[in-house]
């Protein structure tokens, strides 16, 4: 069996991540100028089905029990760590995936390092690839090679990393059937809550590059969790939850006001704290993670409603906060928890099944976890959403809504259209 055999060393800061992506494939986790970044692959696992949460705990644990560390892990995000991108639900044909870079790069508290990853066998540790003063001199040289090769093509970069979102002509009505059908079940008590997405493609032109796309994105949501993980990409403001040492963390949104439709944001902010409609989705919400997290936690508390201000919309918004009880790992977490009354409704299965139904193509990876573990089983995971996914020369980008009893079509289908603004203007450019 294969073993992976790594070497952590401190490197030289950087100012930003995106020079140095892999403009083929590029891995990334970032926020507020801090996160990981991935450079080659090597190890790339895929899962499927209603069983993809725990074959990858499994095989994650094997890997990472059987591995080879060298240099201690300083910090969360450092030594060996995988980042993953998980289908929405079970019948996804897009797979679920961890992948391990062969180059990992975290930046967290003005500190950096460098991590080399390689498969081996016993006696591994005196290959000259995991010799210290190799990996520095190879992440200095990208730092200055990517940083000039940049300087030099930014403008063709930008005219080339051009792209259009459109939706089908028809996807108002369609989505606005699809809203009515929800509110029928809710009406007749077959649901409370279910979230109704949709989604528009663009072609990409030739010599795209997704690293460009994806600076942009950071630079107007740096306070998201901006990622790319084998061609799935977005700016999430939704923690599904992080581990670390212990502490648990997650944050909820539901109830949305789009801010392109009125600029005064203190009306909004006002409206959705007093609106019952949106306390009402937000409360269900809320109570779904904190009901499905409980069982792995103690001294569980919540914070909120409050709101959370983002560039194109207002979300109510909730942090739970509580200790690991159980030594669950993340992806245990992430399974017990996904999906969230947030991104499939309340009844969870009832939900599942009505999204099948209505919304007529599947979700793929959007909406699923997106994140990344480490080797004690600690990480950092969002829902996926405002995001898109890559295949081949396409993009397709989705949003979605909460219904509840009082939902009115059209303004769902606006909420949808403000919540697709990231991924549409880091497109355009």
């Amino acid at each position: 069996m294969f073993q992976l055999t790594t070497r952590t060393v401190q490197v030289h800061a950087f100012d930003t991540p995106f020079p140095l992506l892999d403009a083929a494939d590029p891995l990334l986790w970032w926020r507020d100028g801090e996160g990981m970044l991935g450079i080659g692959r090597a190890l790339t696992l895929t899962f499927s089905g209603p069983e993809r949460f725990d074959q990858a705990r499994r095989v994650w644990k094997s890997v990472a029990d059987s591995a080879h560390q060298l240099g201690a892990a300083a910090e969360p995000g450092t030594g060996l760590a995988t980042f993953g991108a998980f289908a929405f639900d079970d019948a996804a044909a897009v797979p679920s995936v961890l992948v391990v870079p062969s180059l990992l790069i975290t930046q967290r508290g003005g500190r950096t390092w460098a991590t080399r990853v390689i498969e081996s066998s016993a006696g591994a540790s005196v290959d000259d690839r995991l010799d210290p003063d190799r990996i520095r001199a190879e992440v200095d040289h990208l730092l200055a090679a990517s940083a000039d090769r940049r300087a030099h093509r930014a403008a063709d970069l930008a005219a080339d990393s051009v792209a259009t979102l459109h939706a089908d002509a028809d996807a108002p009505e369609r989505h606005a059937h699809a809203v009515r059908r929800a509110l029928d079940l809710i009406e007749h008590g077959t649901l409370q809550k279910v979230v109704v997405a949709r989604s528009e493609r663009a072609s990409l032109p030739a010599g795209f590059d997704l690293p460009t796309v994806l600076q942009r994105l950071e630079a107007a949501y740096p306070s998201c969790w901006n990622f790319c993980v084998d061609g799935f990409f977005g700016a999430s403001p939704e923690t599904l939850v992080e581990a670390h040492r212990g502490r648990v963390h997650a944050r909820v949104l539901a109830g949305t006001r789009p801010r392109d439709a009125n600029p005064a944001v203190d009306d909004l902010a006002r409206d959705l704290l007093t609106s019952s409609k949106d306390q009402h989705e937000h409360a269900l919400a809320a109570q779904s993670l904190l009901d499905t997290l409980a069982p792995h936690v103690r001294d569980l508390g919540a914070d909120g409603p409050f709101v959370l201000e983002l560039p194109n919309v207002l979300h109510l918004a909730t942090d739970v906060d509580a200790e690991l009880a159980d030594g669950a790992d993340v992806l245990t977490l992430i399974a017990a928890v996904h999906p969230t009354a947030a991104v499939a409704g309340v009844p969870r299965e009832a939900s599942l099944q009505t999204i099948s139904e209505i919304e007529g193509v599947n979700r793929g990876r959007y909406a699923g976890p997106v994140g990344w573990i480490d080797a004690s089983g600690d990480g950092e995971w969002a829902i996926g959403l405002r995001s898109a996914q890559r295949i081949g020369s396409t993009i397709t980008a989705w949003a979605g809504g909460g219904i509840v009893a009082g939902s009115v079509p059209e303004q769902e289908f606006a909420e949808t259209s403000a919540k697709l603004q990231p991924i549409r203007q880091a497109l355009a450019g």
